[in-house]
């Protein structure tokens, strides 16, 4: 039998009304501030995490990307927000299409929510590249939102009720300012949705600059990875650009940060492969790009 203690208190009228009201359901008012007391300290043991098990609870989620997975140390970490970002034309919804059939192909659940692209000219994108899209929608694996409209509210409750693994919001800067996107509440909320339920989500953002200029926003703050791409000159032989894809940012993840080249294909982005681009390159770009400007070229 559990021993109880007389308990020395002062409390205010009020409180002791609180105490009798619910000393009929649980009684004594000792057990009432017992049970009161040991609420007031879940947050305790909630809190508290197997330390020496975190590795092992850290899973991984391919990105289907081939050769980027093994500078990711199997893949995106399960549940993180990675932002995906650059110039214009540099593949960033190939690349977020290409994670969502990845998932698909998997048997993972997954949406694309597009906020300037229909979603016929999207599922036309998906389809160039010989991807199956309409099995996988037909098998509700796949869902497409195009030129979407939707509310926080109404993209949190499609969210709840697809019960998705992969999502994909392409891109934030229509959907909020960079430097409102930390304080809105809206974009909290679906936020808070994403890591409770552990879904790996993709947030497009767009850049105004290359991946030679070190310059961040709300959105890269605010992601567990960010993946940078672009097109730049990978040597003095071949003035030709090459698409370029860098890992600036990755929690809970060693990376090299050295930009990597890689090639669009009939079938997606492919031969993602190392290379170490002289340092010489990316500042010979930065001057390039910081001289058009001077000279009021870009």
């Amino acid at each position: 039998m559990k021993s109880k203690f007389a308990i020395h208190t002062t409390l205010s009228g009020d409180a002791i009304k609180v105490l009798e009201r619910y000393e009929k359901d649980l009684g004594a008012k000792n057990v009432v501030l017992e049970k009161a007391l040991l609420n007031l300290d879940n947050s305790r043991f909630k809190a508290k995490l197997d330390t020496q098990n975190i590795d092992r609870l850290l899973k991984r989620v391919p990105t289907g990307v081939p050769g980027l997975d093994e500078f990711l140390e199997g893949g995106f970490p399960k549940g993180f927000s990675i932002v995906v970002t650059g110039p214009p034309g540099t593949g960033k919804t190939t690349f977020c299409m290409q994670f969502l059939m990845e998932g698909a192909k998997n048997g993972e659940r997954c949406i694309f929510f597009s906020f300037e692209e229909r979603a016929q000219q999207l599922v036309q994108h998906f389809m160039r590249f010989g991807w199956d899209i309409g099995k996988y929608i037909d098998d509700g694996y796949l869902e497409v939102f195009g030129i979407s409209m939707l509310t926080s509210e109404e993209m949190i409750e499609i969210i709840e009720s697809h019960k998705p693994d992969r999502v994909v919001f392409d891109s934030l800067n229509v959907f909020t300012a960079p430097d409102e996107f930390r304080r809105s509440t809206s974009w909290r909320a679906l936020h808070r949705l994403l890591k409770k339920d552990k879904i790996t989500s993709l947030l497009v953002t767009e850049k105004n600059h290359g991946i030679e200029k070190k310059q961040f926003d709300d959105y890269d703050f605010l992601g567990d990875g960010i993946v940078f791409l672009d097109f730049i000159q990978t040597n003095d032989i071949d003035t030709t650009p090459m698409p370029v894809m860098a890992i600036q940012k990755m929690r809970a993840t060693r990376i090299d940060h050295t930009p990597q080249p890689f090639r669009f294909t009939a079938t997606g982005i492919a031969k993602y492969r190392a290379l170490n681009l002289p340092q010489k390159i990316l500042q010979d770009k930065m001057d390039q790009r910081r001289t058009e400007r001077d000279l009021g070229i870009v």
